[in-house]
Protein backbone atom coordinates (compact mmCIF):
# COMPACT_ATOMS: atom_id res chain seq x y z
CA UNK A 1 0.00 0.00 0.00
CA UNK A 2 1.76 3.05 -0.89
CA UNK A 3 1.83 5.92 1.89
CA UNK A 4 -0.55 8.69 1.49
CA UNK A 5 1.40 12.07 0.24
CA UNK A 6 3.07 14.10 2.83
CA UNK A 7 3.64 11.21 4.95
CA UNK A 8 7.15 10.39 3.13
CA UNK A 9 8.04 14.62 3.91
CA UNK A 10 7.43 14.26 7.54
CA UNK A 11 9.57 10.61 8.40
CA UNK A 12 12.37 12.41 6.24
CA UNK A 13 11.95 15.48 8.47
CA UNK A 14 11.46 13.70 11.60
CA UNK A 15 15.07 11.72 10.46
CA UNK A 16 16.48 14.93 9.85
CA UNK A 17 15.44 16.29 12.89
CA UNK A 18 17.52 13.52 15.35
CA UNK A 19 20.49 13.09 13.02
CA UNK A 20 20.79 17.51 14.06
CA UNK A 21 19.95 16.55 17.28
CA UNK A 22 22.47 13.51 17.57
CA UNK A 23 25.43 15.70 15.98
CA UNK A 24 25.45 13.90 12.81
CA UNK A 25 26.01 17.43 11.00
CA UNK A 26 27.79 19.62 13.16
CA UNK A 27 31.01 19.37 11.24
CA UNK A 28 29.28 20.64 8.13
CA UNK A 29 27.31 22.87 10.26
CA UNK A 30 30.60 24.34 11.73
CA UNK A 31 31.58 25.06 8.23
CA UNK A 32 28.91 26.71 6.85
CA UNK A 33 28.74 29.09 10.11
CA UNK A 34 25.33 27.81 10.82
CA UNK A 35 24.76 26.46 14.82
CA UNK A 36 23.11 23.38 15.55
CA UNK A 37 20.21 24.92 17.68
CA UNK A 38 19.71 26.69 14.00
CA UNK A 39 19.26 23.99 11.95
CA UNK A 40 17.10 22.38 14.63
CA UNK A 41 14.78 25.18 15.28
CA UNK A 42 14.03 25.65 11.10
CA UNK A 43 13.53 21.97 10.78
CA UNK A 44 11.26 21.72 13.46
CA UNK A 45 9.50 24.87 12.24
CA UNK A 46 9.51 22.89 9.04
CA UNK A 47 7.87 19.96 10.49
CA UNK A 48 5.57 21.81 12.11
CA UNK A 49 4.19 23.52 9.38
CA UNK A 50 3.95 20.03 7.43
CA UNK A 51 1.95 18.08 10.07
CA UNK A 52 -0.40 20.93 10.03
CA UNK A 53 -0.68 21.13 6.56
CA UNK A 54 -0.93 25.28 6.84
CA UNK A 55 -2.14 26.90 3.76
CA UNK A 56 -2.59 30.84 3.15
CA UNK A 57 -5.76 31.68 0.54
CA UNK A 58 -4.44 34.51 -2.23
CA UNK A 59 -7.48 33.96 -4.39
CA UNK A 60 -10.73 31.64 -3.99
CA UNK A 61 -8.58 28.71 -6.35
CA UNK A 62 -5.02 29.65 -4.91
CA UNK A 63 -3.86 28.59 -2.11
CA UNK A 64 -0.20 28.24 -1.01
CA UNK A 65 1.39 25.34 1.53
CA UNK A 66 3.69 27.65 3.82
CA UNK A 67 5.64 24.17 4.33
CA UNK A 68 5.48 23.57 0.73
CA UNK A 69 6.55 27.48 -1.02
CA UNK A 70 6.86 30.21 1.29
CA UNK A 71 9.47 27.89 3.97
CA UNK A 72 11.79 26.87 1.48
CA UNK A 73 11.77 30.22 -0.12
CA UNK A 74 13.06 31.82 3.30
CA UNK A 75 15.41 29.14 4.23
CA UNK A 76 16.59 29.68 0.36
CA UNK A 77 17.24 33.56 1.29
CA UNK A 78 18.82 32.47 4.92
CA UNK A 79 21.41 30.20 2.34
CA UNK A 80 21.92 33.25 -0.04
CA UNK A 81 22.69 35.75 2.60
CA UNK A 82 25.47 32.76 3.75
CA UNK A 83 27.15 32.83 0.28
CA UNK A 84 30.16 34.32 -1.21
CA UNK A 85 29.38 37.92 -2.09
CA UNK A 86 31.02 37.66 -5.15
CA UNK A 87 28.67 34.65 -5.97
CA UNK A 88 25.69 35.79 -4.71
CA UNK A 89 23.89 37.19 -7.80
CA UNK A 90 25.58 34.18 -10.39
CA UNK A 91 23.88 31.52 -7.69
CA UNK A 92 20.37 33.33 -7.83
CA UNK A 93 20.57 33.68 -11.67
CA UNK A 94 21.53 29.65 -11.94
CA UNK A 95 19.09 29.13 -9.39
CA UNK A 96 16.36 30.45 -11.36
CA UNK A 97 17.38 29.18 -15.23
CA UNK A 98 17.71 25.56 -13.34
CA UNK A 99 14.20 26.11 -11.54
CA UNK A 100 12.82 27.14 -15.10
CA UNK A 101 14.48 23.32 -16.09
CA UNK A 102 13.20 21.63 -13.57
CA UNK A 103 9.87 22.65 -14.70
CA UNK A 104 9.67 21.95 -18.39
CA UNK A 105 11.41 18.65 -17.12
CA UNK A 106 8.11 18.02 -15.12
CA UNK A 107 6.27 19.60 -17.84
CA UNK A 108 7.67 16.99 -20.20
CA UNK A 109 7.23 13.84 -18.01
CA UNK A 110 3.65 15.15 -17.88
CA UNK A 111 2.88 15.56 -21.39
CA UNK A 112 5.51 13.34 -23.14
CA UNK A 113 4.06 9.38 -23.89
CA UNK A 114 7.51 8.12 -23.76
CA UNK A 115 8.69 9.58 -20.79
CA UNK A 116 5.30 9.39 -19.18
CA UNK A 117 6.13 5.78 -17.93
CA UNK A 118 9.33 7.18 -15.84
CA UNK A 119 8.26 7.95 -12.54
CA UNK A 120 8.40 11.56 -11.55
CA UNK A 121 9.09 10.46 -8.08
CA UNK A 122 12.73 9.47 -8.25
CA UNK A 123 13.10 11.02 -11.82
CA UNK A 124 12.96 15.00 -10.35
CA UNK A 125 15.32 14.49 -7.28
CA UNK A 126 18.13 12.38 -9.65
CA UNK A 127 18.18 14.93 -12.18
CA UNK A 128 17.88 18.03 -9.26
CA UNK A 129 20.49 16.55 -7.64
CA UNK A 130 22.51 15.51 -10.79
CA UNK A 131 22.00 19.04 -11.72
CA UNK A 132 23.43 20.96 -8.42
CA UNK A 133 26.40 18.98 -8.37
CA UNK A 134 27.78 20.21 -11.94
CA UNK A 135 27.02 23.24 -11.17
CA UNK A 136 28.87 23.64 -7.89
CA UNK A 137 31.04 21.76 -5.34
CA UNK A 138 30.05 23.62 -2.27
CA UNK A 139 27.62 21.92 -0.11
CA UNK A 140 26.05 25.00 1.38
CA UNK A 141 25.29 26.46 -2.59
CA UNK A 142 24.33 23.59 -3.46
CA UNK A 143 21.12 23.20 -0.25
CA UNK A 144 20.59 27.04 -1.91
CA UNK A 145 20.28 25.82 -4.83
CA UNK A 146 18.02 22.91 -4.21
CA UNK A 147 15.62 24.70 -2.21
CA UNK A 148 15.52 27.77 -4.05
CA UNK A 149 14.99 25.56 -7.78
CA UNK A 150 12.99 22.84 -6.56
CA UNK A 151 10.42 25.38 -4.94
CA UNK A 152 10.51 27.52 -8.17
CA UNK A 153 9.99 25.02 -10.42
CA UNK A 154 6.86 23.63 -8.52
CA UNK A 155 5.62 27.73 -8.40
CA UNK A 156 5.70 27.03 -12.42
CA UNK A 157 4.30 23.98 -12.36
CA UNK A 158 0.87 24.41 -10.10
CA UNK A 159 0.48 27.42 -12.30
CA UNK A 160 0.57 25.49 -15.52
CA UNK A 161 -1.77 23.20 -13.93
CA UNK A 162 -4.31 25.96 -12.55
CA UNK A 163 -5.61 26.35 -16.51
CA UNK A 164 -6.59 22.53 -16.60
CA UNK A 165 -8.01 22.02 -13.38
CA UNK A 166 -9.54 25.48 -12.48
CA UNK A 167 -7.60 25.86 -8.94
CA UNK A 168 -4.14 26.53 -8.07
CA UNK A 169 -2.17 24.73 -4.95
CA UNK A 170 1.04 25.37 -4.72
CA UNK A 171 3.43 23.66 -2.64
CA UNK A 172 1.20 20.87 -1.72
CA UNK A 173 1.87 17.46 -0.12
CA UNK A 174 3.24 15.89 -3.35
CA UNK A 175 5.71 19.15 -3.95
CA UNK A 176 6.92 18.16 -0.81
CA UNK A 177 7.96 14.41 -0.90
CA UNK A 178 9.51 15.22 -4.43
CA UNK A 179 11.72 18.51 -2.26
CA UNK A 180 12.38 16.15 0.63
CA UNK A 181 13.04 13.19 -1.40
CA UNK A 182 15.61 15.75 -2.96
CA UNK A 183 16.78 16.57 -0.13
CA UNK A 184 17.59 13.33 1.62
CA UNK A 185 19.19 11.92 -1.67
CA UNK A 186 21.49 15.13 -1.67
CA UNK A 187 22.39 14.88 2.18
CA UNK A 188 23.01 10.40 1.57
CA UNK A 189 25.02 11.14 -1.39
CA UNK A 190 27.04 14.01 -0.61
CA UNK A 191 27.92 12.73 3.29
CA UNK A 192 28.74 9.07 1.56
CA UNK A 193 31.10 10.83 -0.58
CA UNK A 194 32.51 12.95 2.38
CA UNK A 195 33.19 9.65 3.99
CA UNK A 196 34.81 8.37 0.70
CA UNK A 197 37.48 11.27 0.55
CA UNK A 198 38.34 11.26 4.08
CA UNK A 199 39.14 7.17 3.84
CA UNK A 200 41.07 7.81 0.88
CA UNK A 201 42.94 10.24 2.68
CA UNK A 202 43.84 7.95 5.36
CA UNK A 203 44.85 5.06 2.87
CA UNK A 204 46.98 7.85 0.98
CA UNK A 205 48.76 8.13 4.46
CA UNK A 206 49.66 4.61 4.96
CA UNK A 207 50.53 4.21 1.49
CA UNK A 208 53.26 7.52 1.56
CA UNK A 209 56.50 6.06 2.81
CA UNK A 210 57.35 9.20 4.54
CA UNK A 211 54.45 8.02 7.15
CA UNK A 212 56.21 4.44 7.64
CA UNK A 213 58.54 3.77 10.41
Amino acid sequence: MDMNEGTLTVLIQWCFLCLIWMGVYDRVLDRWGIRRAEALAVVTVFLICAFVSWKIAFLPSVRVHISGMILPFLCAGWLYAKQRQSRKRFMVILGGCLGVALFWFRWLLFTDPVLAIWDESWMLPVVAFLAVLTISRSGLTQLFLLLYSLTLGEVLYALFEWRFSGSCLIGGEYAQDLLWSTLSLWSLLAGGWLVLRQLLRIGQRDRDPENQG
